[in-house]
């Protein structure tokens, strides 16, 4: 059985919201200044609100955003995506084509600060595809990604999900491969602030 990692939707109103001080002077007052989008690197989210504020006491301009969204242009899912697919086993090459066939290929240096910036560069618990046998295939939803780990076949499909959502499925036909899969799967998603579930799990958690 394969176990399922899913990557919200970015989104969420900004109605009301404001920002908590200001990261300058540490005022509390600021005046609305400008309602605008930004253009974001997502595979079904291309562009997002943002509001910008300016502190009444230093003119510092702030921005808010909403949920999955930050000050990048990637989103934090797609990020979150590319670091789970490394501490996997793919190798940065296959983390691009894998992205690419959902529209957002990251070049390896994108991948590598990703990686960097999680904290899991170089983890030794990282799995590793064995040489060689990493292939890459396009579906209709996604791609999947075949490949062998210390000798046993796996596979790592990457999906579009509910509206917006991405959904990272990872599984093996040998019962002692599919729980290696699964318990890296947990540990790379908690460690990214994710949920890795079981499919009934993860349905009814959906419901």
């Amino acid at each position: 059985m394969d176990i399922a990692v899913t990557f919200r939707a970015p989104g969420g109103g900004l109605e009301g919201q404001r920002p908590d001080r200001c990261e300058r002077c540490g005022s509390q007052g600021f005046n609305l200044h400008q309602h605008a989008t930004k253009a974001l690197k997502d595979p079904a989210t291309a562009r997002a609100p943002v509001v910008r504020f300016i502190c009444k006491r230093c003119r510092k301009t702030m921005r808010l955003y909403p949920s999955g969204v930050d000050a990048a242009r990637q989103t934090i899912g797609l990020r979150q995506v590319s670091v789970l697919l490394y501490w996997l086993g793919l190798s940065y090459d296959g983390i691009r084509e894998h992205l690419g066939h959902l529209g957002c290929p990251l070049s390896k240096a994108t991948v590598w600060a990703n990686v960097r910036a999680s904290g899991l560069l170089g983890d030794r618990r990282r799995l590793r595809a064995d040489p060689g046998t990493l292939v890459v295939q396009p579906r209709s939803d996604g791609a999947t990604a075949r490949f062998l780990v210390k000798g046993r076949a796996v596979t790592v499909r990457l999906a579009r999900g509910g509206p917006g959502e991405m959904v990272l499925w990872v599984g093996a036909l040998q019962p002692e491969a599919a729980q290696l899969m699964h318990r890296r799967t947990r540990e790379g998603a908690r460690r990214l602030g994710l949920r890795a579930e079981l499919p009934d799990r993860c349905e009814a958690a959906r419901a």
